[in-house]
């Protein structure tokens, strides 16, 4: 079949040899392309399209299957070889930190998906990263946190004893279930939130990049814990968490402010995980509860660092600071004082209703040690509050004075 007066099929027609002489194509470029190994009917594709004799010339006059290899000769550092720091550890993203492929720059400036490292090619598109800054995201431990959160991975379903699950009380089932609602819901939201700043980091910081999404995939194997124990021993789900926390952080407009939101909850969660055992009905919730525990560790050691990190390399930015952990401050404290939050945890400390002074005593002795360390956070990262949130700061108070 024929396209504008042109053969499609068999050798080189005469029709063909006089299509592309009326576009002025060069003598023999067609009996070359043959040789080449093109065949009559991407020849006579070539030709209904009308291509210009240089357009053509550059299209047939070479073998296409012949390789081009000068991707061979880019200019990047060749001779390499990463070798294992800790052989328990095998080799590690920190171990492969070598060279010029180990430098990170303080400013990033390629906007194209280029990995660090590598010979950049002309004409790439832009990715749309707009963090370019290494201080605004960096930890110096981010790499072997990576290898941390992959050398510690559990999974819910296999490293958990749903099967010695026993009855329990209404009540302190319809508690538990209420703090795993709550908590199923928190990890998800955190793990949407990081999820959405992950593509505005630009690809020169890989290794955070690297961390950050071990730390969605942790968030998000919270959000399943939870509610598999929630749904795993006659309870069900419960109210809502409050999102008034959360909401803050997703509505940052920069990295800083989301850190400094999530600074706040991430310290306080660690707190009540670490503690968490004080409610634990059994074997299950205790090991559920100290895995996640484990996992915010590394987050919280990220939080730390990167926060010393951004206000030595940015300290005119402090200022800026203290205003974002005052907004998220306030937001926590609403948090705590909000039945769903408060009451569960109540009763689980106390061990029953009757026993609400007691909960009531135990839950202030935790709200304590959580603002405690939340200023023993920001101690190690060099940062002191200059007004503590009235909400938080009376937990710091003796019972009988905050009573007065």
């Amino acid at each position: 079949m024929a396209e504008d007066g042109v053969a499609a099929e068999g050798p080189i027609t005469a029709e063909m040899r006089a299509a592309a002489e009326a576009l002025g194509w060069e003598e023999g470029l067609l009996d070359r392309a043959l040789d080449y190994g093109y065949k009559p009917r991407t020849l006579s594709s070539a030709l209904s399209t009308r291509l210009a004799p240089a357009q053509a010339k550059s299209f047939l006059d070479r073998e296409p299957l012949k390789p081009d290899l000068t991707w061979m000769d880019a200019p990047t550092e060749w001779g390499v070889r990463a070798e294992q720091a800790d052989p328990e550890m095998g080799l590690t993203v920190g171990d492969i930190m070598v060279g010029s492929y180990g430098e990170i720059p303080d400013l990033w400036t390629d906007r194209t998906e280029i990995a660090r490292g590598s010979n950049p090619q002309e004409g790439q598109e832009d990715m749309g990263y707009t963090i370019f800054e290494k201080a605004v995201v960096w930890s110096p431990s981010v790499a072997d946190l990576y290898e941390r959160a992959i050398r510690d991975r559990w999974a819910p379903a296999t490293d958990l004893g749903w099967r010695s699950l026993e009855a329990l009380p209404d009540d302190i089932e319809h508690a538990i279930c209420q703090v795993m609602t709550e908590h199923s819901e928190r990890a998800y939201a955190e793990a949407t939130v990081l999820g959405r700043w992950l593509p505005e980091i630009s690809y020169g910081f890989v290794e955070m990049k690297l961390f950050m999404s071990s730390v969605i995939y942790d968030l998000a194997r919270h959000s399943e814990a939870f509610r598999k124990r929630a749904l795993s021993n006659g309870g069900g789900l419960g109210l809502q968490a409050p999102t008034d926390l959360i909401r803050g952080a997703t509505e940052s407009r920069s990295y800083p402010e989301l850190m400094a939101y999530l600074f706040v909850q991430d310290s306080a969660f660690l707190t009540f995980f670490r503690h968490a055992g004080d409610i634990a009905q059994n074997q299950l919730e205790r090991d559920l509860y100290a895995l996640v525990a484990a996992d915010r560790d590394r987050l919280m050691e990220y939080q730390v660092e990167r926060l010393e990190a951004f206000l030595g390399a940015m300290p005119d930015r402090r200022l800026e600071q203290q205003r974002y952990l005052a907004k998220a401050e306030v937001r926590l404290a609403r948090e705590w004082d909000d039945p769903a939050v408060r009451e569960p945890l109540v009763l689980l400390l106390g061990g029953s209703r009757e026993n609400a002074a007691g909960g009531e005593a135990a839950l202030r002795a935790l709200r304590r040690r959580q603002v405690e360390d939340y200023l023993g956070h920001l101690d190690r990262a060099g940062f002191i509050r200059s007004r503590l949130h009235s909400g938080l700061a009376a937990y710091l108070e003796d019972p009988e004075e905050a009573s007065a």
